[in-house]
């Protein structure tokens, strides 16, 4: 069997701190504004289909 993309992370022991807010902060922001372009970029090829048929 081909080996997992995704694979499960067991949780932080307590008391350890999960990282700079900072870097977590980041992350979403990025991974917000790539989905905004995701889904901007295929609605406007969809538009576009539209008008060519």
């Amino acid at each position: 069997m081909p080996d997992p993309v995704f694979r499960p992370v067991e949780p932080l022991p307590d008391g350890q701190p999960e990282g700079p807010l900072l870097k977590r902060l980041a992350w979403f922001v990025g991974i917000a504004l790539v989905s905004v372009l995701v889904v901007a970029a295929v609605a406007y090829t969809l538009r576009a289909a539209l008008f060519i048929g």
